[in-house]
């Protein structure tokens, strides 16, 4: 009967000890509700660089503990997906992760986390919970709207913490896009006939053209980070020679001028490349419109009849 008696005295002891906590709470809320912000717009970064964050403060006291060393652990519940990345979750939007951690002295605790503390004495309690969007991958998109919902669980010596997030936060990216590409067939620039006489005298009609680009992974209206340039046999920006030349039946004495709706000389080097301007959005993208004209001028030599065609080629420069 002894041993029975003394058996159980020391499993109740037991039980009584574990459940005693070695560190101690100050006078503060023990589960912090964070609204996360409606709209963040994201910098430029490499892969697995952040592109956005926000702060929330959170708790300004200290904790204590009575003995030297205790486990301090953080850890997430949230219905996100994981990312590739480490301790990155997928928001559903392309190549935009978010990742949620806290700020524990100077630096950022992001869950899953634990870690020995070998001091008895006072510690600060966790500052800001820090949100952050991670670009996950090349291609960026923009303007979907994201539920964050989590809770954060911080322990450390029988004290436990909780913070849940909350809120649904659209990612706006004026930075990056998916791509862009041309539509439509090749443009057929009619250019017709004209007399010599016309030509010497400079009053030889515009013919107005342009060519559609379409972009995706942008907000409406966003200025496009590509610009265009020309490809072609060309003697200088804006002057287009003509096809085979010197060849029977070609006119000669005869160039093509080209500039843009603005009266800017259309560029035939990558340095000197123009913006698009936005036209319109699409179902599957925005539409940016080069808009130009062409008209034939004499290039100083003697003038003689003959066909007049001339080809060049658009180039994408995503620099």
């Amino acid at each position: 009967m002894r041993k029975l008696i003394f058996f159980l005295i020391f499993l109740f002891g037991l039980f009584a000890r574990e459940a005693f906590a070695v560190c101690t709470l100050p006078s503060v809320s023990r589960t912090l509700d964070v609204v996360l912000p409606s709209q963040a717009t994201v910098k430029a970064a490499p892969i697995g660089g952040e592109l956005a964050r926000y702060e929330a403060k959170l708790w300004t006291e200290n904790y204590t503990c009575s003995e030297s060393y205790q486990e301090l652990t953080v850890s997430i519940r949230t219905a996100l997906k994981p990312s590739a990345i480490t301790k990155v979750y997928e928001t559903g939007v392309k190549g935009l992760g978010v990742q949620f951690c806290l700020v524990w002295y100077s630096s950022d605790v992001c869950p899953f986390y634990s870690q020995g503390v070998h001091n008895l004495g006072s510690f600060p309690l966790p500052r800001y919970l820090v949100t952050k969007i991670i670009r996950t991958s090349r291609d960026v998109e923009s303007g979907k709207s994201v539920p964050m919902a989590f809770t954060i669980d911080w322990l450390v010596g029988g004290a436990a913490l909780q913070i849940r997030g909350q809120g649904t936060t659209e990612l706006v990216n004026d930075v990056y896009f998916s791509g862009c590409e041309s539509v439509g067939a090749a443009v057929n620039v009619q250019m017709g006939k004209q007399t010599i006489q016309h030509i010497k005298n400079g009053d030889v009609r515009e013919v107005p053209f342009n060519f559609d680009v379409r972009c995706t992974g942008l907000k409406s209206g966003a200025k496009v980070p590509v610009k265009v340039y020309f490809e072609g046999s060309s003697q200088a920006d804006g002057m287009l020679k003509l096809s085979r030349l010197g060849q029977a039946g070609v006119a000669t004495g005869v160039g093509i001028s080209l500039v843009n709706d603005k009266g800017a000389k259309l560029p035939f080097d990558i340095t000197r490349s123009i913006a698009l301007d936005w036209n319109r959005d699409a179902a599957d993208g925005s539409i940016y419109r080069f808009s130009g004209s062409a008209k034939y001028v004499p290039t100083g030599s003697e003038i003689k009849p003959g066909k007049g065609d001339a080809t060049m080629s658009f180039v994408l420069n995503y620099n």
